[in-house]
C-alpha cells in the first residue's frame, strides 16, 4: 500500500502586484514623503537629545561615585546610541528588507 500526499495548491492572488502610491496622485506622494521625512528628522533629533542627556547623566553619576546610577545611565546611553544608529540607517535597513523579502 502506498501513501500518497495531496497538496492543494492555491495561486497567490497578489503575486506580481507591486505597491504604488502614484495612483493617488503626485500631491499625495509628495505629502507622505514630506511627512515621513519630517517625522524621521524629529526622531533623529529626539535620539540625539536623549543620547546627550544620558551621557551627561553618566558623567554626573561617575563624578558622584554612584555606581548604580552610572550603570542605569550607561544602559540608557547605549540604547539611545543604538536607536540613533538605527534611525540614521533606516533607509538602508528598509531597502535591505525589501530586497530580501520583496523579490
Amino acid at each position: 500500500m502506498s501513501l500518497t500526499t495531496r497538496v492543494l495548491a492555491i495561486d497567490n492572488p497578489i503575486d506580481g502586484i507591486i505597491p504604488d502610491f502614484s495612483i493617488f496622485g503626485a500631491e499625495f506622494t509628495a505629502l507622505w514623503q514630506k511627512l515621513l521625512a519630517g517625522l524621521w528628522g524629529l526622531a533623529i533629533i529626539c535620539a540625539i537629545v536623549f543620547l546627550l542627556v544620558n551621557v551627561a547623566s553618566m558623567a554626573t553619576a561617575s563624578a558622584g561615585n554612584n555606581p548604580m546610577e552610572y550603570k542605569t545611565s550607561r544602559t540608557r546611553a547605549l540604547v539611545s546610541g543604538i536607536s540613533l544608529g538605527i534611525l540614521a540607517a533606516l533607509a538602508v535597513i528598509v531597502g535591505a528588507i525589501l530586497a530580501v523579502f520583496g523579490s
